[in-house]
């Protein structure tokens, strides 16, 4: 037979070289942050600060002596830093640099401290101790939302990591089963608990009512499986059975008088809240006095609102007007037409981020973006509801709309981190997801041909 030319040689073989994986399947698949959520992010930020000047400027000139723009320039100067720490997390660092065990233990534990300190030594503000001042002052709480995200995606990308290693077997299906069950959501979800527990106790409960949701989603995101989670219910009836035949015989050695006393102590305020949202003939009109001023103000915008500026029940009528009641100062002055603008910007947000969060490469990727997507909306959403009592009222700010900085600055940093999964955490259109932390190896480099080789 014939010699082929070696061009020809080289061509044969690398059709012969099966293709594992093509190098733009992840990372290199889509280099552009994602348009729409960063110009939804900038309109968001830009109609919240207009709004937030608008709801501040009578308390800001009231407190501060003259100067109405005393909240708006603060908040700006915040957001201003989250937006360039957003920025640069999304152009400029891959979101896979993150995945990795240091920088799990290194927040877990990080958060776990301020939430213990404020606790212990934290600065008490309308009987609840929940901020600390390092620097400046801020609800530890607040980080720990975005820290619980964080966490739970490293530690499931570390713990799948581990089992293509051949770690976490077991040698009997019911040791198996055990084991899948604990490490997979029970250990998880006992560090959860323990920030979830740390909140409620400041007393926060929207707080730890936030965290549980949270945390919840992005189990459910993680794609765990049908067996792990039979498997921690098993052993989570088994050992609440245990607990509960312990307390039965230890009920009187228990100082029960006391721990009853210190629960409602901490939680008086939940049942009043209760009370107006379900029982509001039966409360103090001083009980309910914000929430009616909420919805008087959110009846008399009507359509088209009074005006930008216009707003009446900012002048110290609804108080915190600035802050948990932003929305009903919006639906009093834009009417309802802007009222459902901002509900339809944070409905687009959560879709593009649902969108990104189902084009994940990675387990680490989904997480992160499907939890940061579901924490804002649903924070936003519990406003809104609170406002506009549709669920009892409780202390929750509206993301970029309400005055507090760090908060935003936090919610900023999350949006950051979708947006660089936008960018280099994506697999390509045509391809599947990818296993996780994969590194792509090319195969097809051309080959030198053996002298003597024939075709």
């Amino acid at each position: 037979m014939r010699r082929l030319p070696i061009n020809e040689q080289v061509r044969q073989r690398n059709r012969e070289v099966t293709r594992v994986n093509p190098p733009s399947s992840l990372g290199a698949a889509n280099q552009h942050v994602s348009g729409s959520l960063l110009i939804v992010t900038l309109i968001m930020v830009s109609f919240g600060l207009v709004m937030l000047f608008s709801a501040s400027m009578s308390i800001g000139y009231a407190s501060t002596g003259g100067n109405s723009m005393y909240y708006v320039l603060r908040q700006s100067g915040i957001t201003a830093m989250g937006l360039v720490a957003a920025l640069f997390l999304a152009l400029f660092v891959r979101v896979h640099f993150f995945d990795r065990m240091f920088f799990t233990l290194i927040a877990y534990l990080v958060v776990s401290g301020l939430l213990v300190y404020v606790r212990l030594f934290g600065i008490v503000i309308q009987n609840a101790r929940r901020w600390v001042r390092i620097g400046i002052l801020f609800q530890p709480s607040e980080l720990a939302k975005i820290a619980i995200v964080f966490c739970f995606a490293g530690y499931t990308s570390w713990v799948r990591r581990m089992r293509r290693k051949g770690h976490f077997r077991r040698k009997t299906m019911l040791g198996q089963f055990l084991a899948d069950g604990w490490v997979d959501v029970l250990l998880p979800g006992l560090m959860m608990l323990v920030w979830i527990v740390l909140v409620l106790i400041q007393p926060h409960l929207s707080g730890g009512l936030i965290l549980g949701f949270v945390g919840l989603t992005v189990m459910l995101v993680a794609g765990l499986p049908l067996r792990s989670w039979m498997s921690a219910m098993t052993q989570v009836l088994l050992f609440l059975l245990v607990v509960v035949l312990l307390v039965s015989l230890l009920l009187p050695l228990l100082p029960v008088d006391e721990l009853r006393a210190d629960l409602e102590e901490n939680f008086r305020h939940v049942g009043r809240r209760l009370d107006i949202f379900f029982n509001p003939e039966t409360v103090d009109a001083s009980d309910s006095y914000q929430i009616d001023q909420s919805i008087l103000a959110i009846g008399s915008g009507g359509l088209t609102g009074l005006g930008l500026g216009e707003g009446r029940q900012k002048y110290n009528y609804l108080p915190e007007a600035h802050n948990d009641f932003v929305f009903a100062i919006i639906s009093e002055e834009l009417g309802f037409i802007g009222s459902l603008t901002v509900i339809l910007l944070f409905m687009l947000f959560m879709l593009i981020g649902i969108s990104i969060t189902l084009r994940a490469g990675s387990v680490f990727a989904a997480i992160l973006a499907g939890g940061y997507t579901m924490l804002i909306t649903v924070q936003a959403l519990l406003n809104i509801g609170v406002a506009t009592r549709s669920i009892p009222p409780t202390g929750i700010s509206l993301p970029f709309f309400s005055y507090g900085g760090t908060s935003n600055l936090f919610f900023l940093i999350s949006i950051g981190l979708i947006l660089a999964v936008s960018r280099t955490g994506l697999r390509g259109r045509s391809q599947p997801a990818l296993p996780d932390n994969h590194r792509v190896t090319a195969i097809d480099e051309p080959q030198r041909p053996r002298q003597n080789e024939r075709s």
